[in-house]
């Protein structure tokens, strides 16, 4: 049996030129979080490997990882996967707003999208219903393309997960909140109500455990855990 870590990455910097940077709550998110995986190391047997996608956030969140994995001898770097990449939330949400009406969603303002910080909590409880537009193919999105294409991308994530683990590999894997949500509902069968319910509770830095028995036997042990993180401003949701 092999263990699955989906991790998603610390908290970003919201509402700056540049949000694929770790914030510095995000860097310290980070280090806990490789403070917790180092312990989990020797009560898995079998090797490690790190995956991640390569968008700013995941190579920062997984380097600390990297260094505790390379002490113990068990792998030097992260692999990146860029089908392991988050799709643009900006993006769907900008489409969103600009066909409101017909799509039945609330559109907040404007000068929303200016200042995602402000608009935060607005934007986590709209968000199911836009993804649910995307998913039905109701929303239209330049940006992002389609959502099957999208689902394709993560299923082939976790086609190089399933590989690595049937070569006696643990796996970690650092990436989003809609990849790991995705993932985890195909993994275990969950229909994609569940799916989106799920895209918006994941905190940064945040472990999801599976472990695969067999061929294609996964068992949930961990959703969206935080106990590394102390309660308060270290548990974000972006």
């Amino acid at each position: 049996m092999r263990t699955l870590f989906l991790v998603r990455h610390a908290q970003g910097s919201l509402g700056t030129d540049d949000y694929d940077r770790l914030s510095d709550t995000g860097l310290e998110q980070a280090q806990l979080l490789s403070n917790y995986l180092l312990g989990c190391f020797p009560s898995r047997p079998g090797g490690w490997t790190l995956l991640r996608g390569d968008l700013k956030r995941h190579r920062q969140t997984s380097e600390p990882i990297a260094s505790g994995l390379s002490a113990a001898a068990s792998q030097a770097e992260a692999e990146v996967d860029a089908n392991l990449n988050e799709y643009r939330v900006d993006g769907l949400l900008a489409a969103a707003f600009a066909d409101a009406g017909r799509l039945n969603i609330r559109s907040p303002g404007a000068d929303a999208l200016d200042n995602p910080k402000a608009y935060l909590n607005t934007f986590l409880e709209l968000f199911p219903d836009v993804l649910a537009a995307w998913q039905e193919n109701r929303l239209k999105c330049g940006l992002n393309g389609q959502w099957q294409a999208f689902q394709s991308r993560v299923e082939s994530a976790a086609d190089r997960i399933r590989q690595r683990m049937r070569d006696d590999r643990n796996v970690i894997a650092v990436t989003s909140a809609g990849v790991i949500s995705t993932l985890v509902a195909g993994l275990l069968g969950r229909n994609l109500a569940w799916q989106r319910e799920l895209n918006v509770a994941l905190y940064n830095a945040s472990v999801t455990e599976l472990t695969l028995d067999g061929v294609d036997d996964w068992r949930l042990q961990r959703l969206n855990c935080v106990a590394h993180l102390p309660q308060g401003g270290l548990r974000t949701l972006a």
